[in-house]
């Protein structure tokens, strides 16, 4: 504990997600860190960030990604497993690809979309976006329908109602504000954006997150032609994946409880102590390997998260029905 308390001194934490979730995860009881094991990991993401093995902007779908394709991307990045037995929501797209991998089944439906003239990086659309227009955008190919559809429609209606109001329509206007600060932009957009807020209460005391608001931030540092600067406020972004991979490199553990609650696929309960430790746990172990890798958090994120894509054979994730990742 004396090595967070020595990262939360050096490091920038305008959010307060450092200093709410050291808390947490200090008065842990389902959740621990593995020091020796976080050691090893951070010289093994050395080498896969030295080795470029990271998502780029490829990631993206399209040749010249815009930040208004990665914000419509971002606000609508959440929950896209299946319960226990069933099939993922599968996409077919070009014909004869079928992607199950949630983010990039995304971007190919966005991509499928944008090639049949739906206008889908139209905030007025996005506004005015109706369920059957959405089950047309995102239908899959296997009769499993994407999670949480409806509140992704409510997200997509509330992003192009406050484009259309504030920005002109396009959130370039809305990061011209921000001169490009990656801590401007996660603030302002949580602000002005309330789907983009992630927070949890526990003990009466708040605990932030802000996954896909940071994740925003950084996707937008991907881009060769945008200069987004302060990338070292971020943390890690806590979703199920990342405590996943860190779960097979043995660097998170879970008390036997859990542990038998999350590999028999139990969904827990948004806000729950159970949650809000593993998400605490994921940002501090991002923050260890960061400073044993000499590297920023986003950048482990990015590498942990390319390596969880080729994990076979491991324990599932948590699962929770949640629209923060």
């Amino acid at each position: 504990m004396k090595l967070i308390d020595k990262i939360l001194k050096n490091s920038p934490d305008p959010l307060a997600v450092r200093k709410t979730t050291a808390e947490v995860l200090k008065r842990a009881s389902f959740v621990c860190l593995d020091l020796e094991k976080i050691k090893q990991t951070a010289s093994l993401i050395k080498k896969k960030v030295e080795a470029k093995e990271v998502l780029t902007a490829e990631q993206f779908g399209a040749n010249n990604p815009t930040p208004q394709l990665i914000f419509i991307l971002d606000a609508i990045n959440f929950c896209f497993w299946a319960g226990k037995n069933k099939e993922k929501w599968t996409v077919e797209y070009p014909n004869g690809n079928f992607i199950s991998n949630g983010w990039f089944a995304l971007v190919a439906c966005v991509q499928r979309a944008i090639k049949k003239r739906v206008p889908i990086l139209n905030a007025s659309y996005l506004k005015n976006l109706k369920i059957s227009e959405a089950e047309y955008i995102f239908h899959s190919t296997n009769n499993q329908p994407i999670p949480l559809l409806k509140k992704r429609v409510e997200i997509l209606n509330e992003i192009g109602a406050i484009l259309l109001k504030k920005y002109k329509g396009n959130i370039y206007n809305f990061l011209l504000q921000t001169h490009l600060d990656a801590d401007k932009i996660t603030s302002s957009l949580i602000k002005e954006f309330p789907s983009f807020e992630d927070y949890a209460i526990l003990a009466g005391k708040r605990i932030n997150f802000y996954k896909r608001a940071q994740i925003f931030a950084y996707d937008l540092s991907l881009l060769p032609g945008l200069k987004i600067t302060n990338l070292k406020t971020l943390t890690c972004f806590s979703d199920y994946k990342l405590p996943q991979i860190l779960r097979a490199f043995k660097v998170l553990e879970y008390s036997p409880s859990l542990a038998e609650r999350i590999d028999n696929y139990q969904i827990l309960k948004a806000g729950s102590r159970e949650e809000i430790e593993i998400r605490s746990a994921t940002i501090w172990a991002g923050e260890l390997i960061t400073h044993f890798a000499k590297l920023i958090p986003a950048k482990v994120d990015n590498a942990l998260w390319k390596a969880s894509q080729t994990l076979r054979d491991v324990a599932p994730y948590h699962r929770v029905l949640t629209t923060a990742y």
